[in-house]
């Protein structure tokens, strides 16, 4: 019961309620048995004298534009922030993967909207398995239909967004615009989350994924623009550069799957003049052991890092197991010393006696 009492009192030390009869109205201002309500108070104000959320637009709570963090984005200059980042209905909207609760913003409910509505081009066919899993992973990749200016890869963690619009791979180069529009959709259960579930923690496990996901959003950009659909939001530019794996894909006719590629339309000894033109790069048998070594190198660099990650899960449960015989070590020597106040107590009384 204390320990109620002692939250109760920091609660209103630190809260705008100076009493606990002020802060009961208020839970019970809760509809229903269960829900949870937000309190902001003592909002800081900018430069320009408004305050750091904005109450002004209807039916909902928005960021001013000089709070926005841009850190995801390649281009410093690009100045197109999702919705999503300036106004909680529209986070709110995109926050469920498969939404199941009904979300009311002062007062109007929240129309979901789940983020493969938004989505066109839409290929299920790629997945990820790391070493820490027993399934595979399912990664789907689309062209965002409502503006090509907001891409990235989205991250969720048991059904609950944590990272959104997260550029990886060939979408972080200002020149590539293979991949400008691609949304990747992915489910991160087996990453933990920051304290304040707006990230993953930086670890080995996170930037693998990272770069497993950028490999398979420069396999269905390439498919992409070789197979171009009715719908295709962006065209290849001339003054793109492709990466080194792509011109070498490209030099022996083969996609990223390993399939022969469609070539043109075009008579009997025009095919070497149109490789010819296309790239003056060759498929030596040099490149082939270059790119043999570098996938050796890439294995056994994976191998380490997952006899990394083992040796420091059994060192945290050695540690842990040293702390649990710690505690009973305590938990004895408190009773030991109990034992011996008693007995104590006891020899004392037939003395007296």
């Amino acid at each position: 019961m204390w320990e109620n009492r002692a939250s109760l009192r920091d609660i209103l030390e630190h809260s705008p309620f100076n009493t606990e009869e002020a802060l009961l109205t208020e839970l019970h201002a809760i509809e229903g048995p269960t829900g949870t309500k937000i309190i902001i108070w003592n909002l800081r104000r900018t430069s320009e004298g408004n305050m750091e959320l904005d109450f002004n637009t209807e039916n909902d709570i928005r960021i001013p534009g000089d709070d926005l963090d841009t850190s995801d984005t390649s281009d410093a200059s690009d100045t197109s922030v999702p919705e999503s980042n300036t106004s909680l209905r529209a986070y709110c909207s995109i926050l469920y993967l498969k939404p199941s609760m009904q979300i009311n913003i002062r007062g109007q409910r929240v129309e979901n909207c789940p983020i493969y509505e938004s989505l066109d081009n839409i290929d299920r066919s790629y997945s990820y398995k790391p070493k820490t899993v027993k399934q595979k992973i399912r990664i789907t990749f689309g062209y965002n239909k409502k503006s090509k200016d907001h891409y990235g890869l989205m991250m969720y963690y048991h059904n609950r967004l944590i990272k959104a619009y997260r550029r990886v791979g060939c979408q972080l180069k200002a020149k590539n615009k293979r991949s400008i529009g691609v949304i990747g959709v992915i489910e991160c259960n087996h990453l933990k989350p920051t304290h304040n579930k707006q990230d993953f923690d930086n670890t080995d496990a996170y930037r693998n994924t990272i770069q497993n996901v950028a490999s398979k959003l420069r396999e269905y950009s390439l498919k992409r623009r070789n197979n171009p659909g009715d719908n295709e939001p962006i065209e290849e530019t001339d003054d793109e550069r492709p990466d080194e794996d792509d011109q070498l894909q490209e030099t022996s006719g083969e996609g990223p799957s390993g399939k022969k590629r469609p070539r043109p339309n075009c008579d009997e000894g025009e095919p070497e003049m149109h490789m010819s033109l296309r790239s003056s790069v060759a498929p030596t048998h040099e490149n082939v052991e270059i790119r043999g070594e570098r996938d050796r190198l890439l294995e056994a660099n994976r191998s380490l890092t997952q006899k990394n990650q083992d040796q420091a899960a059994q060192i945290d449960e050695l540690n842990l197991k040293v702390a649990q015989l710690e505690g009973e070590k305590a938990s004895l020597s408190e009773e030991c010393k109990q034992k011996t106040k008693r007995l104590k107590k006891g020899m004392d009384a037939l003395s007296n006696e």
